[in-house]
C-alpha cells in the first residue's frame, strides 16, 4: 500500500509540474538571446564531448551527436549513488546510446588520475571540446571543468571551448552558437532518452525540453541547443569566481530549477556578477 501511495504521489507531482511548465512556457516574459549565432555543424571538424554523467551528453548535445561524428569521454560520475550496480547500469545505458547514434566512447576508469584524458587530447586533433557550463549547482559538472583546466594547462594546448547546459540555462547576455531543433527532432530526442536511460525515469526531461524551446524565443525555430563560448582566460577567471562564490550564490540554484523563469533570472544574476567582478 505504501508503494502505491508513493507512486501515486510521484505521478501527481509530475503531472502538476507538467501543467506548471506548460503555462510558464506559454506566458513567459523571458528576453531572447541576442548574441547567439547559428552553428554550421560542418565547421565542427572533430569534437570531444565531456560527460560527467551518462545522459549529459544527450541532454546537452543531441544535435552535435546526431549531425557530427564525436568522441564522448564519460567520467562515470554517479551523483549520490556510487554503487557498482548503478555504475554498471549507467555505463550500459551510454553504450546503448553509442550503438544507436554512433560515436566513439571513452570510459574514464580512475577518479583521481586523468592521464587518459590528457593522452586523448594530445594525440587527437580535436577542433572543439563541449563541456558543461560551470555556473551550475551540480558540483560534478563544475569538477569536470577544473579537471579539464588542469589537463589543458599541462598539455599547453588551446582548443575551442563550447559549453552546454543541463538544468541551468545560459544568461541572456552570454554569447555563443546554437543548433536548431525541429518539433519532430525534439520528440525523437525525448523518445531516445526515455528508451535508453530507463534508470533516469524521474529525470524531468519535459522541463529540459521546455527550456530548449524557451532558448529559441526570438528565433524562427521550435527549439535550440545552445553552446556558450569563452576564451581560456575568461574560463579560468570564471572557475576562480565560482570557487569563491559557490556556497553563497551558486549552490542555491538547485531550489529554482523547477521554475523555468526563476532559474534563468538566477543564471543572469550570477553571470552579471561575475562580469562585474572582472572590472573591479
Amino acid at each position: 500500500m505504501n508503494d502505491k501511495i508513493r507512486t501515486f504521489k510521484l505521478k501527481f507531482r509530475r503531472f502538476r509540474y507538467l501543467i506548471k511548465w506548460f503555462f510558464e512556457n506559454h506566458f513567459n516574459q523571458i528576453k531572447p538571446y541576442l548574441n547567439y549565432r547559428e552553428l554550421d555543424s560542418k565547421s565542427i571538424k572533430k569534437s570531444l564531448i565531456l560527460a560527467p554523467h551518462a545522459d549529459d551528453e544527450w541532454i546537452g548535445n543531441s544535435q552535435i551527436l546526431s549531425k557530427t561524428f564525436s568522441t564522448v569521454y564519460y567520467f562515470q560520475f554517479l551523483g549520490n549513488n556510487y554503487s557498482e550496480s548503478n555504475k554498471r547500469i549507467r555505463r550500459n545505458e551510454l553504450e546503448n546510446l553509442r550503438k544507436k547514434i554512433n560515436f566513439d566512447l571513452i570510459l574514464s576508469d580512475n577518479y583521481e588520475d586523468y592521464s587518459d584524458l590528457e593522452n586523448l587530447i594530445l594525440t587527437q586533433n580535436f577542433s572543439d571540446i563541449f563541456i558543461p557550463f560551470p555556473i551550475d549547482w551540480h558540483q560534478e559538472h563544475i569538477k569536470v571543468n577544473t579537471i579539464l583546466h588542469e589537463v589543458l594547462v599541462k598539455v599547453d594546448k588551446k582548443i575551442n571551448l563550447k559549453f552546454y547546459h543541463i538544468s541551468v540555462p545560459f544568461a541572456k547576455e552570454s554569447e555563443g552558437y546554437f543548433l536548431p531543433i525541429t518539433k519532430k527532432e525534439l520528440i525523437e530526442k525525448n523518445n531516445i532518452f526515455s528508451k535508453i536511460y530507463q534508470s533516469q525515469y524521474n529525470t524531468p526531461i519535459s522541463r529540459l525540453n521546455y527550456q530548449q524551446r524557451l532558448n529559441a524565443k526570438g528565433f524562427k525555430y521550435y527549439a535550440i541547443e545552445n553552446y556558450l563560448e569563452l576564451d581560456f582566460e575568461e574560463w579560468a577567471d570564471l572557475l576562480t569566481y565560482i570557487e569563491n562564490n559557490y556556497e553563497t550564490k551558486i549552490k542555491k540554484m538547485i531550489f529554482s530549477i523547477d521554475n523555468l523563469t526563476d532559474i534563468r533570472q538566477l543564471s543572469n544574476q550570477v553571470y552579471t556578477d561575475w562580469k562585474l567582478s572582472q572590472i573591479k
